[in-house]
């Protein structure tokens, strides 16, 4: 569970653009392609994390990189709350999104790195559920909280203020892990040739080279969930309603699905367990489409659709963990989710443009067909690659 609360502070600087400023933005006149800009936005730099994960191992130690990272999306998340959202503050807002985020990747770094020192290769798969788990929990309570907040407080910098004590409070959770012993005379040209050799290992095997290509493809991206604030008056939700079902209702839920997917993960094969729960979650979004326009079924489908987010980043996390053991760890699982959140965010601008097209039905409708493609794509490589 303490890894669930260090890497609270990362799914939070996701949360609060998809859910809190999704609303705000809405209720701006903004269409949905600007909030789906926005998200964007939080993933890119997650998108190509892997690039700089290197300085992440081979330089500050773990925590002293968690307590400097947490500083900035503190800082950020303030920021968020006080600058009013229109259009001629959307360039302002976007920058201040990116820049948190890529404080958020060195969240991911240390995390990652103290939990793969701190965790045995038995209890990955647990480990990997509740350290998704504080994401998730980030990604919709934290954005539920946030909305709720900037709704309520009498000032924007009351709910700025909030939000940054919350994250700092995390910190208080590396007093329970431990910290990897230093690399006592080893050059940093050497440990970056270190971290290479440790990508190579990984990827020489088959395991390694399915497994990347499972990440890659955007499934079990739960692309949908980072517009449902965005779309929810459709289904005549007001803004109290939406914090508490996308909020609190919606941690709740996401929860359960990342324990669900980490439990998954140590008692099937490492890409079934993903494999099967990315295939649940095109039966989500199919629901979601057939759903009546009201708010009671939003919550309850949505909240079903949540939770197979959570069980397909929770099983992700088990198979990435399993193959990637301690050495270099930030590297080389930071490949693997960036290609992920590279088809996230992928997914994430398709569906936002469908949408404007299609309307909701566009949105679930492209979703569904783009992932139940993906899965039998897998499907088929995967097979042919058992025969060889």
């Amino acid at each position: 569970m303490r890894f669930g609360v260090l890497y609270f502070p990362f799914g939070l600087m996701v949360g609060v653009p998809s859910v809190a400023l999704g609303w705000m933005a809405t209720r701006a006149g903004l269409p949905v392609s600007a909030t789906a800009t926005i998200v964007g936005t939080a993933f890119l730099p997650h998108s190509w994390k892997f690039l700089w994960a290197p300085v992440g191992d081979v330089t500050l130690s773990r925590k002293r990189w968690y307590l400097l990272a947490v500083s900035v999306v503190a800082a950020s998340l303030f920021g968020l709350c006080t600058v009013p959202l229109t259009a001629a503050t959307l360039p302002l807002v976007t920058a201040i999104v990116f820049t948190g985020n890529v404080a958020g990747t060195f969240v991911a770094f240390a995390v990652e790195g103290l939990m793969a020192h701190n965790t045995g290769a038995h209890g990955r798969g647990r480990a990997a559920g509740w350290f998704q788990t504080g994401n998730m929990v980030g990604q919709t309570a934290g954005g539920g909280l946030a909305l709720f907040l900037l709704n309520r407080a009498p000032a924007p910098w009351m709910a700025g203020t909030a939000l940054a004590t919350l994250v700092a409070c995390c910190a208080l959770a590396l007093l329970r892990v431990e910290e990897a012993p230093p690399v006592v005379g080893a050059r940093l040209g050497d440990r970056l040739r270190e971290a290479g050799r440790e990508i190579r290992r990984v990827l020489s095997g088959i395991d390694g080279r399915l497994a990347l290509l499972l990440a890659f493809l955007p499934i079990g991206t739960g692309a949908s969930q980072f517009l449902f604030s965005a779309i929810a008056p459709q289904w005549a939700m007001t803004a109290e309603r939406t914090a508490v079902v996308l909020g609190l209702a919606a941690g709740a839920a996401i929860a359960i699905g990342t324990v669900t997917g980490g439990w998954l993960s140590d008692r099937l094969t490492r890409r079934s367990a993903y494999a099967l729960v990315c295939a649940v979650q095109v039966l989500a979004v199919l629901a979601l489409w057939l759903s009546p326009r009201t708010p009671w079924a939003f919550t309850v489908v949505t909240l079903g659709y949540t939770a197979s987010l959570g069980a397909c980043t929770g099983a992700l996390t088990g198979m990435v963990l399993d193959l990637v053991g301690e050495g270099a760890t930030a590297t080389k699982m930071n490949l693997f989710i960036a290609l992920n959140t590279m088809g996230g965010l992928a997914m994430i601008k398709f569906a936002g443009m469908a949408h404007d097209r299609g309307g909701v039905d566009g949105l679930f409708l492209a979703e569904a067909a783009v992932a139940g493609a993906c899965i039998l794509l897998f499907l088929l490589v995967a097979r042919q690659v058992r025969r060889a």
